[in-house]
């Protein structure tokens, strides 16, 4: 990861996003502050694999399908490296993509 991850990274990178959606320069920044998660988030998004069902997110991955309520998620990763702080960082790729997913729903529906 380029920049260390601080919940002020985290909420600009939000704010970019809500402004320019998703352009060159906020996927490099995604990619910056969650690294691997982030390019893996970037791509379930661009693969339609982030869907809506009521007001749970479902997250296509590789091996499973997840559902994530509000900012929780039951992969193994979250469990072992985001809960425990040994990521650096505050969600796994699945909640990143649901946030990406989040915001640029907020900006098309206005």
């Amino acid at each position: 990861m380029g920049i260390k991850f601080t919940p002020a990274k985290r909420e600009e990178l939000f704010e970019l996003i809500r402004k320019e959606g998703l352009t060159p320069r906020v996927e490099r920044a995604v990619v910056e502050i969650y690294g691997e998660r982030g390019k893996k988030a970037l791509r379930a998004v661009k693969e339609g694999r982030v869907h809506k069902n009521g007001v749970i997110w479902v997250v296509e991955g590789k091996t499973d399908t997840y559902e994530i309520v509000k900012d929780l998620c039951y992969c193994m990763d979250f469990t072992l490296n985001i809960v425990t702080g040994k990521a650096g960082v505050d969600m796994c790729y699945h909640i990143l993509a649901k946030k990406i997913c989040e915001i640029l729903h907020e900006r098309t529906s206005g």
